[in-house]
């Protein structure tokens, strides 16, 4: 009785949150919105490695990949694919606890998503 509510309760809450994350993106407003806190977290986290902080650096990261998946069409582009690779490096670099290149890599990437943001205005 107690595995078979968990199950629908697990069952529903994916299907919620599928739903929810499928609607989030499909217009332009919801790509932007996307667009704009993938922006915003990896900021963020740029400013936490800057300050030394690893595991604010790395959750923001996680955040801001979350963001990534969300972008669909021109903003998920080959730009944008390149600037989460330096990302994925950067994540490297604060695991490791070098968080000064973090910090260096997450600045690049921040500029190329703004660049991407601004070529789709």
């Amino acid at each position: 009785m107690i595995i078979s509510n968990i199950s629908k309760f697990l069952a529903v809450t994916l299907l919620a949150g599928a739903t929810y994350n499928a609607v989030a993106a499909e217009s332009a407003a919801g790509v932007a919105e996307h667009l704009n806190l993938l922006i915003e977290t990896t900021a963020a986290a740029q400013a936490s490695a800057a300050g030394g902080d690893k595991d604010a650096c790395l959750g923001n990261i996680k955040k801001a990949k979350q963001h990534y998946k969300e972008l669909t069409g021109e903003p998920a582009g080959k730009p944008m694919q390149d600037a989460i690779k330096i990302m994925k490096d950067a994540q490297s670099d604060c695991e490791g606890g070098n968080t000064a290149d973090a910090a260096t890599k997450l600045s690049d990437v921040v500029s190329r998503e703004k660049a991407v943001q601004s070529s789709l205005k």
